[in-house]
């Protein structure tokens, strides 16, 4: 709980210094750059600690898919950024839990009451109050951050799947040079600019949070209760307003706020539903004295 909380401000911190230079410089420059100082972080971090030898041992498929679905849920974030409101991007990121709900019960066979697919579908509908689906105030790059909401979604779904003898910092650095190649990728169709002395910094800085919130976020939901942890990622909400009013001095609208009401509300009673299923079925499985 404390991981994952903290990972959210850390992930604020890093999205406010990416808005900030990404308006400035060249999106998959920016990508590139940032990822290639995260990687390089966490090198130095996994060398220190679980040793350089894993980074070559964990290149297990379900590691890459994850790296996979790490980068395109970035890419479509870090577009969505530029152009958005910090918080608003930020609601509509949070409909990931419900996606990755929706998601184990068809993939993994999960069960999934009326009532969370009610509430999944609820939070769902809480996206159109951002999105604004009408002529004069349709916003494109809401549904951005909704396919990087679905792409974070198969990520996670992803990490429930992990190896547990792989390291968390390790799952970390196979992501980010995921991100880092896409970045790569999408340079290649840009004009790079040389960054001033200040942008430097301000990439550096978010390169930094972005490690510690990937290791603190890959910790936080490996051999846990999801159910218990993973309202703490609504704290995202709190910390991207914070992030974006201080930066940006950006105040969401009502409507905005509206649907970040709906979907917040929708996603914790959908893991409120999931904690009340896995009692039952505990409860079950116990024989009769």
């Amino acid at each position: 709980m404390i991981a994952l909380t903290f990972g959210m401000a850390a992930y604020a911190v890093n999205d406010a210094f990416v808005k900030l230079v990404a308006i400035e410089l060249p999106f998959g420059q920016v990508l590139f750059l940032r990822g290639a100082l995260s990687a390089l972080i966490f090198v130095v971090a996994i060398a220190a600690t679980v040793g350089s030898r894993h980074i070559f041992t964990a290149g297990k498929p379900m590691v890459m898919w994850r790296a996979l679905f790490d980068a395109l849920g970035t890419v479509f974030f870090i577009a969505a950024l530029v152009n958005m409101k910090i918080a608003d991007l930020s609601a509509v990121a949070m409909t990931s839990p419900l996606i990755l709900t929706a998601l184990a019960a068809l993939t993994l066979g999960d069960r999934v009451g009326w009532r969370r697919w009610v509430a999944i579908c609820v939070g769902l509908a809480g996206t159109l109050f951002i999105v604004k689906p009408t002529a004069a105030t349709f916003d494109v790059w809401a549904l951005a951050g909704l396919a990087a909401a679905c792409f974070s979604a198969a990520r996670d779904l992803a990490t429930r799947r992990l190896d547990h003898t792989v390291p968390s910092l390790v799952v970390g650095l196979y992501g980010t040079v995921a991100v880092t190649l896409s970045g790569a990728a999408i340079g290649l169709t840009e004009q790079w600019l040389m960054p001033s002395v200040g942008q430097w910094t301000f990439i550096a800085i978010a390169a930094a949070f972005l490690g510690l919130g990937t290791y603190l976020v890959v910790h936080a939901f490996r051999g846990v209760e999801i159910a218990a942890v993973a309202p703490f990622r609504y704290t995202l909400l709190l910390w991207m307003g914070i992030a974006g009013y201080v930066g940006f001095g950006e105040v969401p609208d009502r409507w905005a706020i509206v649907g970040a009401v709906l979907i917040a509300l929708s996603g914790l009673y959908a893991l409120h539903r999931e904690a009340v299923t896995r009692r039952e079925l505990a409860a079950k499985a116990v024989p009769p004295a």
